[in-house]
């Protein structure tokens, strides 16, 4: 799989002798030339050098190049994004490459979405250099997302049809997209989406690796290296293409062409409707029950001290093993049916009989069936009535006021967003106001660590007044709040620091006052999300399996109590994540490994029927693609032939699992062996043994003259016609089993994926309630486990 090089400023490179701008990090088999054309393109411009120190409003690099040195082709994905100062305080910015080879890309998903949603590219350097470990396919399966409908696109140009505009020929010829300051990651994002129009469907992997791009060109970027260029107007690049009088076109200028490709972007592609089940079985198996328990939940480690005070975490009960979940029509049911079907026959058939005339001729009266005489299944019993969920169970979840939630990387060092906590904003002019040395005396903060839910809480004691700050402690432990740039209008958050045990995987504060005219309490919990707490366990019946968005899939009390008391910030969302156990008993979420094409849209999580449907009607296109790749195996070559074993009737009759080439070679020869003694086939003289193509195609020409010479009957059904190229069955077949075979492997494999896909959506042990963050799908952090109890 792909090579990796990381080029940054560094004290020591990765070669003796190195230091400053070099390479500290790359793949041991990576060419050296390939190395140095890598290092040619690292280079980074700093348009805003005043605020090098904190890597704000400088650009982030995101680039699709394809480099051929010396006759060989390389795809190359860059990411450059500034990183602050060097070691010599000095601005330096970090480069990571990904390179692949065109034999791997049908495996990956668009490089546009590679680039956007891969975890491992980095953001800094810190360590020692050495040499990476080989890349897996499996790494980049987080970056296999749907993007349609082309929502960015739709958002920032007002139709989201301008995603196919960027595949017409003035775009595709090389163009400059004049994009809005700072908008890398949305110009990426519809990169993804034009991207995603060229294999809407997953059969043509390789078509959106033929557009080469970059989100933001440079000065000293070769715009021949890029056919679509996202410029932004007074950069080096954008004066640069003014000097040269290239066009500009703005996005909301992309023309929307007229073709298909328009309604794809503008509306999801809709699966394919689910063919009706064959009358011999149903349409889809029973889905296999989970052999797999839960253990009982250990007690959590026990909890961090602040200060003096020790916080108690509760330790959840232990669960009860897990109810499989079936989403199929209930037995039952179809036993009401059956049921009211047998009684309406018998009372049309009373009325017939009473209303016909009598009179000679007319046939005997029908006597009617006996209820206890008509025929029913045997049925299992009737599901148990659903529980209703105890709502005393989400009192943990009820404080006094609202609370905030903030995910971030570092505890200890973080920005909290104000600008929509407006009880916060009242109490820091308040606090503000107070003179120099006086401390407001009816504020109360109490402070819990390593919780979601609202346990009694430490009492903290509020800082002495500092300028334009709001601290408070408790022991040694203390938190700081900077309201200064707030204050002065220079943006919308706080900084805050605290000197928290680094073990810490949360820490609330409860803001509360002594009384209503004083203050609106609220609390504020900031969580890890490196090391998040452990999810709060609540009965399943809180969650309803089958809706289509959260509202509907959450009970009213669970809805009202979450919507009401909780509130998140930095543009997360809440988002349902079911989830299935392994033989190792390990969790996982149920859409893991799945591919683009059938993953459920966000928020349709537990839309089990649909996702359902989606894969029958899935499995059903793929076994008809295997008839018609197995179509021309099963032709009674055998039987026509004279050949006196069953087995040799026709190719897949003999090899039905292993179709290759030489297996179809193998088979002539038996079918022949197989005929009588002066049957005329026998005067084909096979070459079983042959795999060269000159070779091969010669013998099977003879025994093709040889059968049509004999038997004229069937010069039709030995004689195919392929885009005006007539050739004989023989030879085609062995041509299209050496040339497509791993088509079939393949879709044998995606068949398999899908049954497996079927059966895992009646295995789901649980179902997670998640704080996500819409840009970076597949992660985030549990904060609910809604489970059997």
């Amino acid at each position: 799989m792909p090579w990796q090089l990381i080029y940054t400023s560094a004290p020591r490179g990765l070669l003796s002798g190195q230091s400053g701008f070099c390479t500290v990090a790359r793949s041991a088999d990576l060419r050296e030339a390939l190395v140095q054309r890598l290092e040619q393109i690292s280079s980074y411009h700093y348009l805003r050098v005043s605020e090098a120190a904190t890597a704000n409003r400088n650009p982030t690099i995101f680039a699709f190049r394809l480099l051929d040195l010396r006759g060989a082709k390389y795809y190359v994905l860059t990411r450059i994004q500034p990183c602050g100062l060097d070691f010599t305080a000095r601005t330096n910015h970090l480069a990571h490459h990904l390179v692949f080879q065109a034999d791997e890309l049908a495996k990956l998903p668009s490089p546009a979405a590679i680039l956007r949603l891969w975890p491992g590219w980095q953001a800094s350097w810190q360590g020692e250099p050495r040499w990476l470990e080989e890349l897996g396919a499996a790494e980049f399966a987080p970056a296999t997302k749907f993007f349609l409908p082309a929502r960015i696109w739709a958002r920032l140009t007002g139709d989201g049809g301008r995603a196919a505009g960027l595949l017409e020929s003035e775009c595709v010829r090389g163009c400059y997209l004049v994009c809005p300051p700072g908008s890398e990651e949305q110009v990426l994002e519809m990169y993804c989406e034009t991207l995603q129009l060229l294999n809407f469907n997953g059969q043509f992997p390789l078509r959106p690796w033929r557009h080469t791009f970059t989100a933001f060109l440079q000065a000293e970027d070769n715009p021949n290296d890029f056919q679509w260029r996202g410029c932004q107007e007074n950069t080096p690049a954008y004066q640069q293409a003014v000097t040269r009088s290239a066009p500009l076109i703005p996005l909301r200028s992309v023309r929307v062409p007229a073709n298909s490709l328009v309604k794809l972007a503008r509306e999801e592609p809709k699966p394919p409707p689910a063919s009706a089940p064959p009358a011999s079985g149903p349409a889809s198996p029973t889905p296999v029950a989970s052999k797999n328990k839960l253990s009982i939940r250990k007690a959590s480690a026990p909890p961090p001290v602040i200060g003096s005070v020790k916080v108690k975490t509760p330790v959840p009960a232990a669960k009860t093993g897990w109810r499989v979940i079936n989403f199929s029509i209930h037995s039952a049911t179809l036993a009401s049916l059956g049921i009211f079907a047998a009684v309406l026959v018998v009372l049309l058939l009373i009325k017939h009989s009473a209303n016909r005339p009598a009179g000679q001729g007319s046939p005997a009266p029908v006597s009617s069936p006996k209820l206890s005489s008509v025929v029913t299944p045997i049925l299992k019993a009737p599901p148990s009535v659903t529980v209703s969920p105890e709502t005393g169970q989400l009192n943990c979840l009820v404080g006094n006021g609202p609370t905030y939630i903030l995910a971030v990387p570092n505890l200890n060092n973080f920005r909290l967003p104000i600008d929509s906590i407006s009880a916060f904003q009242n109490l820091l002019h308040r606090y503000d106001r107070q003179d120099q040395g006086a401390l407001p005396n009816d504020i109360r903060l109490e402070i819990n660590t390593d919780h979601w839910d609202f346990p009694p809480g430490s009492l903290m004691r509020v800082g002495g007044r500092k300028p334009r700050q709001f601290s408070a402690s408790l022991g040694a432990s203390e938190c700081v709040f900077d309201y200064a740039d707030w204050l002065d209008g220079k943006g919308t958050s706080l900084a805050v620091r605290d000197n928290f045990d680094s073990a810490t995987r949360a820490f609330s504060i409860h803001f509360g006052f002594s009384s209503p005219t004083n203050g609106d309490p609220f609390r504020l919990l900031i969580v890890s999300e490196n090391n998040p707490p452990p999810p709060l366990p609540l009965a399943k019946q809180f969650v309803r399996e089958g809706r289509q968005d959260l509202r509907a899939s959450l009970e009213a009390s669970m809805r009202d109590c979450l919507l009401t008391n909780f509130q998140l910030l930095a543009g997360r969302q809440w988002e349902l994540q079911p989830f299935i156990k392994r033989k190792s008993n390990a969790a996982q979420s149920l859409y893991m490994n799945w591919p683009t094409e059938d993953q459920p849209a966000f928020g349709d999580e537990l839309d089990f029927a649909r996702i359902g449907r989606h894969l029958q009607a899935r499995r059903d296109d793929l076994n008809r693609e295997l008839d018609e790749l197995n179509q021309p195996l099963k032709r009674p070559l055998g039987k026509l032939a004279g050949a006196a074993k069953d087995n040799l009737k026709s190719f897949l009759t003999f090899s039905p699992t292993q179709p290759s080439p030489g297996q179809f070679l193998v088979y002539l020869g038996e079918v022949k062996n197989s005929t009588a003694t002066n049957s005329w086939m026998r005067q084909w003289r096979n070459r079983p043994d042959s795999d060269q193509p000159e070779e091969v195609s010669a013998n099977l020409q003879e025994l093709y003259e040889l059968w049509i010479q004999k038997q004229p009957q069937d010069a039709a059904l030995l004689t195919v016609t392929n885009k005006s190229v007539t050739t004989n069955y023989f030879f085609d077949t062995w041509r299209r089993l050496k040339d497509h075979f791993k088509e079939e492997e393949l879709t044998h494999t995606q068949l398999e994926n899908v049954q497996k896909r079927l059966v895992e959506l009646g295995q789901v042990a649980y179902i997670g309630l998640f704080i996500v963050d819409p840009s970076q799908p597949g992660g985030g952090l549990e904060m609910i486990r809604f489970e059997e109890r």
